[in-house]
């Protein structure tokens, strides 16, 4: 499908990061501290003249259109508005985001017509661009007001929500809307919410208290987090996105509604009949009930009335987590291609640490286990497996500086360090039993957290499954696999009453396992090739300049307020100057740019070399746009670095955190960079809003680039 996406760039203008200024002040001493007035001014940031970014050729240019269907016909295309990804979040229960798209770019070519994406910064841009003619159907979570009524016309309802109040649970809940009086509440400026609360005190006579619009990001966290603080009182949320957040976080609480339970659907303008009877015809047949958990234990002829094929799994590294704004994981793509081929949208159901998936299984919180399961005689007693899809072996693990562990008796003196939640226990026990001689150690750590551990000799040796240590590996490349046990099977699970289902899934692995899709995806996490430094040496400098592509990148950095410098160092950790580099996530090109990333950015797929650079770079631009302007410009770079690397999400999960372990928030190194490290153990990283994150890659990488472009300095 050539889905072509427009985005209006932040407009902010910024100084070009350098470290010359710090170079010289190195040289030359400190000298008197600037005045406070004059303290950002006079930072570790040298500073030129802003400097107009440099002009994009989009994939797809827009127009204006306030016609019906008829009109639209005639373009050949549907503009579907929508707010950016980036706030959205790990889905852990129910669609994920792109289910809602997904369904619009279906019914646009049930049409006959082409889909084009039109992506806002905000919410609130999405009616008025509706309105101007720069897109014909918004396609997002849109509560259907009264007031909205009157501006645009909704379709049928995709799911409902009630507003509640929400306050930190240390308060406990408001449980009438009395309980009101005298309290600031915080909301998001040009939200449903403000009108909610306006309607509340006209209806309550001698009823005061503040509302305080604020102008604040679609994270809802954001807004979470000033109540719990103790900055406000008070906010307001949907009941569905509170479960939502309730998931992974337990310091709020949720009070008196302060509306009706009211629809959310879509919206187009309110000419276009035509339109909205087509949509509506559609959303009939195909409808999604976006909703709160259900339970259904009924087999695939229920599963395919309701649309919905419900997945268990866990947030890991190996079966699902988000990774640069993109759902992610080996099982979760399998079985969201068998959902695919049966005409199923998949939902997703995250089992957290500690909760057994099959429970949730057997209780109908879902149709499918697919988390790497290994197949067990006590498991089969409680579900029905498939057919495999995946033999891993559990594998002794040291470090290269280590004496390594080729055979079960080079474990004699040595440590293993085991999570005794794990099956590696028991094969521990089991060796101890038949008179191997060494320490074992109890650890609860995700396997993930011990082969790190081991990685960087805070552990001396451990026990995981082949397929993860693949995955480590490629990120540890000191990790030393050892001896390999006999192979076990990993398959998906059923409720034993589901036979249909059962033999569909099987007849999918049957007809895939080890085909070119199956291949494909399996290699994309768990072939383990050394990193994109193979494409070229590790020198500094190319003859007179620093990389081949210098000439490119000096105009479009001015454009863009970058140092050509800094890009040229970050493209080097991209892809070492290898144009057609793509990583195992399937990044391309010399600064390793996602294709949707790119898409929304408006840059056509596949890339030449300028317009690969340019996008990278128009990328780091839109993150370093989503931090704060007080930041310090050069805290702005390092958190857009960090940002472009590991996703705007897993970034400020990691400010967050580090707020709440007493470190500066907005400070990278020492500082959000260690709260980063932490949301790779799953303590922090079950409570985070986008979940797992291998930390120690965006800080290696902000590190590395930061250090490149000093030698490059140093170097002139």
């Amino acid at each position: 499908m050539d889905k072509r996406i427009e985005i209006r760039l932040g407009q902010g203008g910024l100084a070009v990061f350098c470290w010359l200024f710090i170079v010289l002040l190195a040289a030359c001493g400190q000298g008197d501290k600037p005045p406070a007035a004059e303290a950002q001014a006079s930072s570790s940031v040298a500073s030129v003249a802003p400097a107009e970014k440099a002009e994009k050729k989009p994939g797809f240019v827009n127009f204006v259109e306030q016609g019906d269907l008829d009109a639209l016909r005639q373009r050949g295309v549907v503009r579907l508005l929508a707010p950016l990804r980036e706030y959205q979040g790990l889905p852990r229960s129910g669609m994920p985001s792109e289910g809602y798209r997904e369904l619009a770019e279906d019914f646009v070519q049930a049409l006959g017509l082409k889909p084009v994406w039109i992506i806002k910064e905000s919410m609130q841009e999405l009616m008025p661009a509706l309105l101007a003619g720069e897109g014909d159907l918004i396609v997002d979570h849109l509560t259907q007001t009264k007031e909205r009524d009157e501006r645009v016309a909704f379709s049928l309802p995709l799911s409902n929500a009630t507003e509640r109040l929400i306050t930190p649970a240390s308060a406990g809940p408001l449980e009438a809307v009395q309980d009101l009086a005298g309290k600031r509440v915080v909301v998001p400026k040009g939200s449903s919410y403000v009108g909610s609360l306006k309607r509340l005190q006209a209806e309550n006579e001698g009823l005061t208290f503040d509302v305080v619009p604020l102008a604040l990001s679609g994270n809802p966290d954001v807004v979470v987090d000033k109540v719990v603080s103790g900055e406000f009182d008070a906010t307001v949320l949907d009941d569905t996105l509170a479960e939502t957040l309730s998931q992974y976080r337990d310091d709020f609480a949720q009070g008196v509604a302060v509306s009706q339970t009211r629809a959310v659907a879509w919206a187009v303008r309110p000419q276009s009949s035509k339109l909205l009877v087509e949509l509506n015809r559609y959303l009939t047949s195909h409808t999604i009930h976006f909703s709160s958990i259900q339970y259904h234990k009924d087999d695939l002829p229920a599963i395919k009335e309701r649309r919905t094929l419900r997945m268990i799994t866990r947030n890991n590294p190996a079966s699902y987590f988000m990774w640069r704004g993109e759902l992610m994981g080996f099982e979760y793509e399998l079985l969201r291609e068998f959902a695919k081929e049966q005409g199923l949208r998949l939902e997703v159901e995250v089992a957290p640490p500690g909760v057994d998936p099959i429970d949730w299984l057997n209780a109908g919180r879902g149709d499918v286990i697919a988390a790497a399961m290994t197949v067990t005689p006590e498991r089969a007693e409680r579900v029905a497996f498939t057919r495999y899809y995946n033999k891993v072996a559990e594998q002794l693990v040291t470090r290269a500086e280590q004496p390594p562990l080729p055979t079960v008796d080079a474990l004699a003196g040595r440590t293993l360090v085991i999570d005794p939640q794990t099956s590696y226990w028991e094969r521990a026990q089991a060796l101890r039993a038949q008179g191997v001689e060494f320490e074992l150690v109890k650890q609860d750590a995700s396997t993930t957290e011990l082969l790190m551990a081991v990685a960087d000799g805070t552990f001396d040796a451990t026990i995981a499954d082949s397929h993860l240590v693949d995955i480590e590996k490629r990120f540890a490349t000191n990790l030393a696999p050892g001896h390999r046990f006999e192979e076990k099977e990993h398959a998906w699970a059923v409720r034993q009453s589901n036979p249909q289902l059962l033999a569909e899934l099987n007849a999918f692995l049957n007809a895939k396992y080890r085909g070119l899709f199956f291949n494909v995806v399996y290699n994309k996490y768990f072939k383990n090739e050394s990193r994109i430094g193979k494409y070229q040496g590790q020198r500094l400098t190319f003859a007179d300049s620093l990389s081949p592509y210098d000439d490119i990148v000096k105009p479009l950095g001015e454009g863009y307020q970058f140092d050509w410098r800094l890009i040229v160092a970050q493209m080097y950790q991209e892809s070492r100057f290898y144009p057609e580099a793509k990583s195992h996530a399937g990044a391309t090109g010399l600064l390793q740019v996602m294709p949707r990333t790119a898409e929304e950015l408006g840059f056509a797929m596949p890339f030449d070399e300028r317009s690969g650079i340019e996008a990278g770079i128009a990328y780091l631009d839109w993150t370093r746009d989503r931090f704060e302007e007080y930041l310090p410009l050069e805290e702005r770079l390092w958190f857009a670095l960090a940002a472009y690397n590991a996703g705007f999400g897993h970034v400020q999960d990691a400010r967050r955190l580090a707020r709440q372990q007493g470190w500066n928030p907005d400070v990278w190194f020492y500082n959000v960079e260690r709260a980063m490290l932490l949301l790779s153990k799953k303590e922090y990283y079950s409570k985070a809003r986008f979940g797992y994150v291998r930390g120690e890659e965006p800080v290696q990488y902000v590190r590395n680039i930061r250090d490149r472009y000093r030698g490059y300095l140093s170097a002139e």
